[in-house]
C-alpha cells in the first residue's frame, strides 16, 4: 500500500497544484483527493458486488450466461 502512494505520489502533487491554481487551499485539495478516492473506491466495490450477484444468478439457474 505504501509502494502504491509513492508511486501516486508525483500524480497527487499535480492535482493539488492543478487545484491550488483554482483558488482551492491545500488543506481543501487534500480533502477533495481523499473524497474522489473514497468514490472511486466504493465504486470498485460495488460493481464487485454487482459481479458476484450476477454469477449467483447464472450459478444458481436465475439467468443464463448465454444471451
Amino acid at each position: 500500500m505504501q509502494q502504491q502512494q509513492q508511486q501516486q505520489q508525483p500524480y497527487i502533487d499535480l492535482l493539488i497544484d492543478a487545484l491550488l491554481d483554482e483558488g482551492f487551499t491545500v488543506d481543501e485539495a487534500q480533502k477533495l483527493i481523499r473524497l474522489q478516492e473514497e468514490y472511486e473506491r466504493r465504486l470498485a466495490t460495488e460493481e464487485t458486488n454487482y459481479h458476484r450477484f450476477i454469477r449467483w444468478l447464472v450459478e444458481h439457474g436465475r439467468i443464463s450466461d448465454w444471451y
